[in-house]
């Protein structure tokens, strides 16, 4: 594979990984949330069962809320756990990144290498060539005038 060829396809690469890392940030903002909300519900609900329970509850009233809280605790849970899958997904993005961001720009650096060689290359042909059409010039001279 040429150089160009890999230096495009890790530039590519690079651009994916930056988009698959605003996606991860997004659905990690989209988790944040949903915690925080559950949590509001829950310190709310909290508040309700302890007024209620003051006024005193039936049986079946403590069972609904304690299955109700049951049910809060799991989504918080859940929401705890996309976080830190999110977290570790968006850490595991950004090694990534940073890996294909360094050989990207390694290879940059060999590109511009090659360029910068291949530029003094030209300019030594160049100069060989004046060089040569002026020895000529100065032969053909030297060999008509006696």
């Amino acid at each position: 594979m040429s150089l160009e060829s890999l230096r495009k396809l890790r530039a590519q690469t690079v651009e994916s990984l930056m988009m698959e890392l605003a996606k991860i940030t997004r659905a990690l903002a989209r988790s944040e949330e949903r915690y925080r909300d559950i949590e509001t519900q829950i310190q709310k609900d909290v508040a309700v069962y302890d007024r209620q329970s003051a006024q005193g509850l039936t049986i079946e009233a403590w069972w609904e809320w304690q299955g109700s809280m049951d049910s809060q605790q799991a989504a918080l849970r859940q929401a705890r756990l996309e976080i830190d899958q999110a977290v570790e997904a968006w850490r595991h993005t950004k090694a990534l990144l940073v890996e294909a961001s360094q050989e990207r720009k390694l290879l940059d650096r060999v590109a511009d290498k090659r360029r910068e060689t291949q530029r003094a290359e030209a300019g030594r042909q160049e100069q060989r060539t004046t060089d040569e059409a002026a020895s000529r010039r100065y032969s053909a001279r030297k060999d008509s005038n006696p």
